[in-house]
């Protein structure tokens, strides 16, 4: 039975490594401030495809829903909190346009993060939001990959769950990933083009794109000392996890490769402040804000972005909370649900890519 109320063992063991991986950091930095009077940053490589700012139309959508539930009896969720709104977003199409249509052609599926599958107790990525639009019609699945292997590793389970959906012109595929998830699907998309050439679209939510300077730092003290430990959940398998995780390996990767342009990307990104972020994760968050406030307890904000892909916006979540059920799932410090949050995004990014893939298509008719 799955553990709703106190921490399990590898739980604990979890929070072990991080306190150790903070002893091993030595003393905490001074931290600076968040401040959205400064632009979003991206951080790529030379010469990599321009990101389309899409966050006018994403804050419309999220708005217009939060909305639309306000109007249906249910508590009133402040859009403009949970976005935040950078001094270089544009302001939005005035009247906005109506909400997109539903569209239950789109065929999504889910790839959870590094670890993932170590910890079920977590939960998966959107999982009480994908119950709730597949009484719509939707078909949402999750494809569970290892959690302790690297990327070219869980990009072949990709392929494998991509190759057993039955063929279906009138489908469109949206692979979304949560974390090292989308890293998973980008080396899949490289990695495996047969079954890659199926997918319409691809989602980064609070993606590792670039890599986490954390990853970098604990690397080899990972695969010398954690990489090895015995797990009830997940096998060791390849043992890369940390490696695809560092920005060394990924920076490297991108550059390198070019991600097929049949492909539609969108990145959602997010950053809190330190009093908004889960227990377990204060003190990777403070590591992080040593080099930049702007971080969600594992990623920095401008690590988040896949090149060439449409920036959705920056939630004010952290990695946790903007995907999975933990604060709700292990109630650790018992308060701040954001269920609802989680719920209004993934239905702000599934109208978006309905939106985006129709006027994909009309146009390619023309």
């Amino acid at each position: 039975m799955r553990q709703t109320r106190a921490l399990g063992f590898y739980s604990r063991i979890f929070i072990l490594l991080m306190g150790t991986v903070v002893h091993a950091a030595g003393c905490m930095p001074h931290l600076m401030s968040i401040s959205e009077e400064s632009p979003a940053l991206l951080l790529s490589y030379p010469g990599a495809p321009p990101v389309q700012d899409g966050r006018p139309r994403f804050r419309q959508i999220v708005c217009a829903l939060a909305e639309q539930r306000s109007s249906g009896g249910d508590s009133l969720l402040d859009c403009t909190n949970l976005l935040w709104r950078m001094a270089d977003e544009k302001k939005p199409q005035s009247p906005p346009p109506p909400l997109p249509s539903h569209d239950a052609r789109l065929r999504i599926l889910i790839v959870p993060g590094a670890f993932a599958e170590c910890f079920p107790e977590f939960g998966f990525p959107f999982e009480d939001a994908a119950a709730s639009l597949r009484q719509r019609g939707y078909r949402i699945d999750f494809i569970t990959v290892s959690g302790r292997s690297g990327s070219d590793h869980n990009a072949a389970q990709i392929a494998a769950a991509v190759e057993q959906l039955a063929e279906d012109p009138a489908d469109r595929i949206v692979l979304i990933g949560h974390s090292k998830g989308a890293v998973d699907i980008l080396h899949f998309l490289v990695n495996c083009p047969h079954p890659a050439r199926r997918i319409s679209a691809v989602v980064s939510v609070a993606g590792t794109v670039n890599g986490s300077p954390l990853a970098d730092d604990f690397a080899v003290t990972y695969r010398r000392v954690f990489s090895r430990m015995p797990s009830m959940y997940c096998h060791p398998d390849d043992r890369n996890v940390m490696n695809s995780l560092t920005r060394s390996s990924s920076m490297t990767w991108l550059s390198s490769h070019q991600l097929p342009e049949h492909v539609k990307y969108f990145s959602l990104g997010g950053f809190a402040r330190r009093e908004d972020i889960h227990p377990l994760m204060l003190l990777t968050y403070d590591l992080l804000a040593s080099v930049e406030p702007r971080n969600d307890g594992q990623v920095i904000f401008s690590d988040q972005t896949i090149p060439g892909a449409i920036l959705l916006g920056y939630a004010n979540l952290d990695h946790y909370d903007i995907a999975l059920p933990v604060r709700e799932r292990l109630n650790f410090a018992g308060i701040n649900s954001h269920a609802v949050a989680r719920e209004l995004l993934f239905e702000a990014i599934v109208l978006t890519l309905a939106e985006s893939l129709n006027s994909a298509s009309i146009t390619s008719e023309r």
